[in-house]
C-alpha cells in the first residue's frame, strides 16, 4: 500500500445496511439522550475528576436524610445521575475514537481521489499542449470544475487542499 493509495475499500450494500442497523440499535438503546443548546452547553455546571468526589460526598450526605435538605433532592436520583455519568464515560471514549477514525479514513479517501483528480488535470493540460485528441475538451471541463471548487472553498482551506504535496 503506497502513501498515495492507503485505502482500497468500498462498503458492500450489506455492510452499509449492517452498520446502519447497528447505529439504529444504538440510538434505540440510548433513547434517553438529549440535546443541549449552545448556551446550555456553555452554562451548565460540569462534573470532572476534581469535583467528582465532592458530588459523591454530597450523595452520602443526602443518604443520611438531614432535615435541612428539601424532599426534592434525593440520594436515589443523584446516585442514578452519577452512575449514568460513569457508565457513559467509556462508551463516549470508544465512540470518540471510532468517530475520529471514521473522519480520518474519510479524509484519506477524499485526499486520494482528489490527488488523482489533480493528476488527471495536470496530464490533460500537458496533453492539450502537444496537442492530443480529446485533451483540450477534458482540460476545459476540469479547469471549469477546478476553478469552481477553488472559489467554493474557504480561504484557509484553499492553501492546503488544492495544492498537491
Amino acid at each position: 500500500m503506497s502513501e498515495y493509495n492507503r485505502i482500497s475499500k468500498v462498503l458492500t450494500t450489506e455492510e452499509v445496511s449492517t452498520i446502519q442497523t447497528s447505529l439504529a440499535t444504538l440510538k434505540q438503546e440510548l433513547d434517553f439522550l438529549q440535546n443541549l443548546t449552545p448556551k446550555e452547553r456553555k452554562n451548565l455546571p460540569k462534573i470532572n475528576s476534581s469535583n467528582k468526589i465532592f458530588a459523591e460526598d454530597s450523595i452520602h450526605i443526602l443518604e443520611g436524610k438531614p432535615k435541612w435538605i428539601p424532599d426534592a433532592l434525593t440520594a436515589e436520583e443523584a446516585r442514578k445521575d452519577l452512575t449514568l455519568f460513569e457508565q457513559l464515560d467509556p462508551i463516549i471514549l470508544e465512540l470518540d475514537i471510532l468517530l475520529r477514525q471514521l473522519k480520518d479514513t474519510q479524509t484519506i479517501a477524499g485526499s486520494e481521489v482528489y490527488r488523482v483528480a489533480l493528476s488527471v488535470y495536470s496530464l490533460a493540460d500537458a496533453a492539450r499542449k502537444m496537442p492530443m485528441e480529446g485533451a483540450q475538451s477534458a482540460y476545459e471541463l476540469l479547469r471549469t470544475r477546478f476553478t469552481q471548487s477553488i472559489n467554493a472553498t474557504p480561504v484557509e482551506e484553499k492553501e492546503e487542499s488544492n495544492t498537491p504535496e
